[in-house]
Protein backbone atom coordinates (compact mmCIF):
# COMPACT_ATOMS: atom_id res chain seq x y z
CA UNK A 1 0.00 0.00 0.00
CA UNK A 2 1.41 3.39 -0.94
CA UNK A 3 1.74 6.34 1.45
CA UNK A 4 -1.09 8.16 -0.32
CA UNK A 5 -3.36 5.10 0.03
CA UNK A 6 -2.58 5.04 3.74
CA UNK A 7 -3.64 8.68 4.06
CA UNK A 8 -6.57 8.50 1.65
CA UNK A 9 -7.87 4.96 1.22
CA UNK A 10 -9.01 4.05 -2.28
CA UNK A 11 -12.66 3.61 -3.14
CA UNK A 12 -13.95 0.07 -3.47
CA UNK A 13 -16.79 -1.26 -5.56
CA UNK A 14 -19.07 -3.91 -4.06
CA UNK A 15 -21.97 -5.72 -5.66
CA UNK A 16 -24.79 -5.12 -3.19
CA UNK A 17 -28.46 -5.76 -3.85
CA UNK A 18 -27.64 -6.55 -7.47
CA UNK A 19 -25.96 -3.16 -8.00
CA UNK A 20 -22.36 -2.03 -8.10
CA UNK A 21 -21.95 0.36 -5.17
CA UNK A 22 -18.86 2.51 -4.79
CA UNK A 23 -17.73 2.97 -1.19
CA UNK A 24 -15.39 5.94 -0.90
CA UNK A 25 -13.88 8.05 1.85
CA UNK A 26 -16.42 10.59 3.05
CA UNK A 27 -16.54 13.96 1.33
CA UNK A 28 -16.71 17.15 3.37
CA UNK A 29 -20.28 17.80 2.23
CA UNK A 30 -21.38 14.44 3.65
CA UNK A 31 -19.87 15.05 7.09
CA UNK A 32 -22.62 17.06 8.83
CA UNK A 33 -25.40 14.56 8.12
CA UNK A 34 -23.10 11.56 8.54
CA UNK A 35 -21.80 12.74 11.91
CA UNK A 36 -25.33 13.38 13.15
CA UNK A 37 -26.26 9.83 12.13
CA UNK A 38 -23.23 8.11 13.71
CA UNK A 39 -23.12 10.11 16.93
CA UNK A 40 -25.53 7.72 18.73
CA UNK A 41 -23.60 4.65 17.51
CA UNK A 42 -20.00 5.80 17.78
CA UNK A 43 -19.33 3.76 20.92
CA UNK A 44 -20.27 0.58 19.02
CA UNK A 45 -17.96 1.51 16.14
CA UNK A 46 -14.97 2.02 18.43
CA UNK A 47 -15.10 -1.56 19.72
CA UNK A 48 -12.40 -3.92 18.38
CA UNK A 49 -15.10 -6.31 17.18
CA UNK A 50 -18.48 -4.83 16.29
CA UNK A 51 -21.50 -6.73 17.60
CA UNK A 52 -23.69 -6.21 14.54
CA UNK A 53 -26.82 -7.77 16.07
CA UNK A 54 -26.68 -5.49 19.09
CA UNK A 55 -25.86 -2.48 16.94
CA UNK A 56 -28.78 -3.12 14.58
CA UNK A 57 -31.08 -3.94 17.49
CA UNK A 58 -30.27 -0.79 19.45
CA UNK A 59 -29.41 1.77 16.75
CA UNK A 60 -30.22 0.20 13.38
CA UNK A 61 -32.02 3.25 12.04
CA UNK A 62 -29.00 5.47 12.75
CA UNK A 63 -26.64 2.96 11.13
CA UNK A 64 -28.79 2.63 7.99
CA UNK A 65 -29.01 6.40 7.68
CA UNK A 66 -25.24 6.76 8.01
CA UNK A 67 -24.60 4.05 5.41
CA UNK A 68 -27.08 5.65 2.99
CA UNK A 69 -25.30 8.99 3.35
CA UNK A 70 -21.87 7.41 2.88
CA UNK A 71 -22.78 5.52 -0.31
CA UNK A 72 -25.07 8.24 -1.70
CA UNK A 73 -28.10 5.96 -1.90
CA UNK A 74 -31.64 6.58 -0.69
CA UNK A 75 -32.28 5.41 2.88
CA UNK A 76 -35.08 3.17 1.58
CA UNK A 77 -32.64 1.40 -0.76
CA UNK A 78 -30.35 0.57 2.16
CA UNK A 79 -33.30 -0.49 4.34
CA UNK A 80 -34.48 -2.93 1.65
CA UNK A 81 -31.14 -4.81 1.51
CA UNK A 82 -30.78 -8.34 2.81
CA UNK A 83 -29.20 -8.40 6.28
CA UNK A 84 -25.97 -9.90 4.93
CA UNK A 85 -25.61 -7.19 2.28
CA UNK A 86 -26.45 -4.40 4.75
CA UNK A 87 -23.81 -5.61 7.22
CA UNK A 88 -21.23 -6.05 4.44
CA UNK A 89 -21.90 -2.54 3.18
CA UNK A 90 -21.82 -1.00 6.67
CA UNK A 91 -18.56 -2.81 7.45
CA UNK A 92 -16.98 -1.53 4.24
CA UNK A 93 -18.07 2.06 4.97
CA UNK A 94 -16.50 1.80 8.42
CA UNK A 95 -13.34 0.12 7.08
CA UNK A 96 -12.72 2.71 4.37
CA UNK A 97 -13.38 5.56 6.77
CA UNK A 98 -11.72 3.99 9.82
CA UNK A 99 -8.84 6.46 9.83
CA UNK A 100 -11.36 9.30 9.90
CA UNK A 101 -13.15 7.67 12.86
CA UNK A 102 -10.03 6.86 14.88
CA UNK A 103 -8.10 10.08 14.26
CA UNK A 104 -10.91 12.61 14.07
CA UNK A 105 -14.31 11.52 15.38
CA UNK A 106 -13.32 9.53 18.48
CA UNK A 107 -10.82 12.08 19.87
CA UNK A 108 -13.33 14.91 19.37
CA UNK A 109 -16.08 12.86 20.98
CA UNK A 110 -13.81 12.08 23.93
CA UNK A 111 -12.96 15.79 24.29
CA UNK A 112 -16.65 16.69 24.24
CA UNK A 113 -17.50 14.08 26.86
CA UNK A 114 -14.62 15.24 29.07
CA UNK A 115 -15.80 18.83 28.71
CA UNK A 116 -19.31 17.88 29.74
CA UNK A 117 -17.95 16.11 32.81
CA UNK A 118 -15.92 19.15 33.84
CA UNK A 119 -18.88 21.50 33.44
CA UNK A 120 -21.23 19.11 35.26
CA UNK A 121 -18.80 18.76 38.18
CA UNK A 122 -17.92 22.43 38.53
CA UNK A 123 -19.59 24.75 40.98
CA UNK A 124 -20.65 28.23 40.04
CA UNK A 125 -18.46 31.02 41.32
CA UNK A 126 -20.34 33.95 42.79
CA UNK A 127 -18.91 37.39 42.45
Amino acid sequence: MSDIETLIPPSETLTIGGENVVVSPLKVGQLPAFLRAVQPIISHLSEPSIDWLTLFGERGDDLLTAVAIAVKKPRTWVADLDAHDAILLAAKVIEINSDFFTRTVLPKLNEAVAGIGVRAGSTPVSG
